[in-house]
């Protein structure tokens, strides 16, 4: 007895510096010495505790597998390691978790005399792993959450909002990559919709909006199987068919789809009637680029709708011929650059809570001396193909900048100019030193706009376009893209480029008025600006109703045809003379804005 007492007061003396607990039981697994720590512990006195059975100790635990088979190894004189278990403090009932350790015992003739072994108490090893658990649990949900916007927004980024097709940018990835294939014929069908001008005046945006989604459904309900279908923009739709392709197979798709499109539209009970003109091009394989295969249609489409509409018309070689002649008539446009007949117009930006004039984008015209002032859709293709482009972009900063200094020895001011750049000019390594030279009064400050024909994806990785944004910016030039929601940008360009001010389609602005998941969209994209710190602009604006939803999302930019047609610079000077007479205040709606000259 005077030797376990020694024993005892031996443990008592090495656990009083341990910072884990000892035990010892006995042949019937009844605890015989336990140290005070575990006192600290479990909140139970070691007293407490002598005498009683191991299985007592753990009853919390008595239908656990585990127990179970710790209890196994016990009857068995099994030594274990590491075994876990709770139990609760009678203190306080909150729940302690601990983590044991046994040697089994057996004297010098082999009989088993019981265990000894030590303890360890792991709540916060158990607390902070749970912890960690739920942390990752709701990063976890929270990616997922991020990942289906992410899929969402680049969803959108392919697909046409209003119709559900693809859209452009996905109509022009596809057939490049079906034109870059070694064989196969390819047949593009371009389909434009007759009058539909005429639903729109006559009938609304809405009735316009509904013709649009039927007849996506119409056109889809012939090629299903057959081909693809796209939603280029507008009332225009491209099929592109590449199985068996020929020109019966071609005509037979045309012809269904005219017979469709020559049904009514019920639209909110009132009857659209329509039509559709089509034009047909075939690949071959000497042909090369997507753009002539597209610029090959369009001529066809061109000679339908000059046919009479409602036609269907398969490039043929006379209008080739006439394609020729066109491309001689261009030979005139680097004189008209020389003669200065390029010039810009400006459409102005309004904040409509204030009815500040913030800027204007400056927009190239052709001041053409028989045809009178031309839009820049009859001349930049042909532009592009001289490799014009860069020289009109710069040709449009200067004399934007120049028009802007004007107004202001006027007593104008034009806060800033916004002017359009492509991908050639944005690639160009002496953009930055260009822009210091041209912009020489800094009062009016300047935005280069990214047209919506630069895919982000495409330059985000270029090192030249790295440096030439990091430039810009430098100089104090705001970045803007162009036709955000029209499939040219993707979020993941979008990181990458991080503009200043991003415009939202027109075509997703306008939808938004009536379509609750198009106004959902459009308030993603507002969402997604402002936690990027950029700023939004919805461009397109051509009724009050479009002004109203959008900026009930909490947009308040605006340009578009509701507050002004592009002006010429004598318009423009007329422009921001109405909004300096004493009588306008900066409170005014967007209705009280000053007409379009």
């Amino acid at each position: 007895m005077v030797a376990k007492d020694k024993k005892v007061r031996k443990l008592d003396d090495f656990a009083g510096i341990a910072s884990d607990w000892f035990w010892e039981t006995d042949h019937e697994h009844r605890f015989t010495y336990v140290s005070t720590v575990l006192e600290q512990v479990v909140g139970i006195k070691p007293a407490d505790i002598i005498g009683t059975r191991r299985d007592d100790f753990g009853a919390a635990n008595a239908k656990d597998p585990k127990w179970i088979n710790h209890l196994a190894d016990l009857y068995a004189h099994r030594p274990f390691r590491d075994f876990e278990y709770s139990v609760i403090r009678p203190t306080d009932s909150t729940c302690v978790w601990l983590r044991v350790a046994g040697q089994p015992l057996f004297d010098d003739a082999g009989e088993f005399i019981g265990y000894r072994g030590t303890g360890h108490d792991i709540t916060p090893q158990r607390d902070t792993i749970q912890r960690l658990k739920e942390s990752n649990a709701q990063l976890a949900e929270r990616n997922r959450q991020l990942d289906e916007a992410r899929n969402a927004l680049e969803r959108a980024a392919y697909e046409d909002a209003l119709t559900g097709l693809p859209n452009r940018r996905a109509f022009e990835r596809d057939l490049a990559d079906l034109m870059a294939q070694p064989s196969g014929q390819i047949a593009l069908l371009h389909v434009d919709l007759d009058r539909f001008k005429w639903v729109n005046d006559s009938l609304g945006h809405q009735a316009g909006d509904t013709v649009l989604a039927a007849a996506a459904n119409r056109i889809g309900s012939v090629v299903q199987g057959i081909g693809s279908v796209y939603r280029v923009g507008g009332d225009e739709f491209l099929i592109i068919l590449t199985e068996e392709v020929t020109s019966a197979k071609a005509s037979w798709i045309g012809d269904g789809i005219i017979e469709k499109m020559v049904e009514p539209f019920d639209c909110d009970q009132k009857t659209a009637t329509v039509g559709a003109s089509i034009g047909v091009a075939f690949s071959h394989p000497e042909m090369g680029s997507p753009a002539k295969l597209i610029a090959q249609a369009d001529v066809a489409l061109y000679e339908a709708k000059r046919g009479g509409r409602n036609t269907m018309c398969h490039l043929t070689q006379d209008m080739q011929d006439r394609m020729q002649a066109q491309r001689e008539f261009a030979a005139e446009f680097p004189r008209a650059i020389d003669a200065g007949e390029l010039i810009p117009y400006f459409q102005p930006q309004v904040h409509v809570g204030t009815g500040a004039v913030l800027g204007a984008e400056a927009l190239v015209r052709w001041r053409h001396p028989i045809r009178g002032i031309l839009p820049p859709s009859t001349f930049v293709e042909t532009a592009s193909a001289l490799g014009l482009v860069t020289t009109i972009d710069r040709l449009m900063m200067r004399t934007a900048l120049q028009a802007a200094t004007r107004l202001r020895t006027q007593g104008l001011v034009l806060p800033s100019v916004s002017v359009n750049i492509s991908a050639a000019r944005l690639m160009d390594p002496m953009l930055p030193r260009d822009v210091e030279e041209l912009w020489q009064d800094r009062r009016c400050k300047l935005c280069v706009e990214l047209l919506e024909t630069i895919h982000f994806d495409d330059i985000a990785d270029n090192p030249i376009v790295a440096a030439n944004l990091a430039s810009l910016r430098e100089l104090g030039v705001r970045i803007e893209t162009d036709d955000f929601g029209s499939g040219r940008a993707s979020i993941t360009g979008l990181l990458v480029v991080r503009p200043d001010r991003l415009k939202i389609d027109r075509a997703l602005v306008q939808a938004a008025v009536n379509d609750p998941v198009k106004r959902s969209v459009v308030a993603a994209i507002l969402d997604m600006t402002r936690a990027l710190g950029i700023e939004g602009m919805a461009e397109g604006v051509e009724t009050q109703a479009d002004i109203d939803s959008i900026r009930a999302l909490g947009c308040h930019i605006f340009q578009g045809y509701a507050i002004s047609h592009p002006l010429s610079e004598a318009g423009l000077a007329a422009f921001l003379a109405q909004r300096h007479l004493p009588s306008r205040t900066q409170t005014a709606g967007p209705m009280d804005l000053p007409k379009h000259a």
